[in-house]
C-alpha cells in the first residue's frame, strides 16, 4: 500500500505510518511538500481548509509524477477559538484513490491567551521554541510534551488524528 503524505516532517510521517500500520500491512509512506494555500499559522476553519488543499495538491503532484497512490494524506495544525478558549488542534485528512474522504482532529489543548497574538504573528513553532527553549529534552515531544510533563508527545497527538480519520476507511465508508 502506497501512501503519499503532504509533509517532509519526520514526526508527521512516523505518526501516519504508525496509524496505518495499526490496520494494514506493507505500508509505504512517501513524503513530499505541497502547499496548504492558507496562512503560515492557520486559524479556525483554515486548519481544515489547509488539510483539504494539501490533499488536492498531492493528487495533482501524483498525477504529474505518474504515481500510483492508494491514499493521499495530510495534517495541518493551527489554533482555534472554541468554547471561548484558544486551543491548538491538528486536522488529519485521508482520501483513498477511490475518492473516499475522511477528516478528523487530534485532541485539542488550551494555550494561554497572552501568547495568541505572538503565535498568529510569528507562528506556533517559533513561539513554542522560545517558551520551552530552556528544556531541550522536550524538543522532539513538542510543546505538548512539556505541558503534559512528558506524558503525551506531538507524534502521539498527530497519530491519534490519523487514527480517527481512518475510522471511515477501515469501516468501508460505512
Amino acid at each position: 500500500m502506497k501512501i503519499l503524505i503532504a509533509t517532509e516532517n519526520n514526526v508527521k510521517v512516523e505518526a501516519c505510518r504508525n496509524a496505518f500500520e495499526t490496520y494494514f500491512e506493507d505500508v509505504e509512506v512517501i513524503d513530499v511538500f505541497v502547499p496548504s494555500e492558507v496562512g503560515d499559522m492557520p486559524l479556525n476553519d483554515e486548519i481544515g481548509a489547509g488539510t483539504h488543499n494539501r490533499i488536492r495538491n498531492l493528487k495533482k503532484y501524483a498525477k504529474e509524477q505518474n504515481l500510483d497512490i492508494d491514499y493521499y494524506v495530510a495534517v495541518e495544525s493551527g489554533i482555534n477559538n472554541y468554547f471561548k478558549s484558544w486551543m491548538i488542534t491538528s486536522v488529519a485528512g485521508i482520501e483513498s484513490k477511490e475518492g473516499i474522504e475522511s477528516y478528523a482532529t487530534s485532541p485539542s489543548y488550551p494555550i494561554p491567551t497572552k501568547y495568541v497574538d505572538e503565535i498568529i504573528n510569528e507562528g506556533l513553532g517559533v513561539v513554542m521554541d522560545r517558551i520551552f527553549a530552556e528544556d531541550d529534552s522536550t524538543h522532539h515531544k513538542g510543546g505538548i510534551g512539556f505541558l503534559t510533563h512528558g506524558k503525551i508527545t506531538r507524534k502521539q497527538l498527530i497519530q491519534e488524528s490519523f487514527m480517527m480519520a481512518l475510522i471511515r476507511i477501515i469501516n468501508n465508508n460505512w
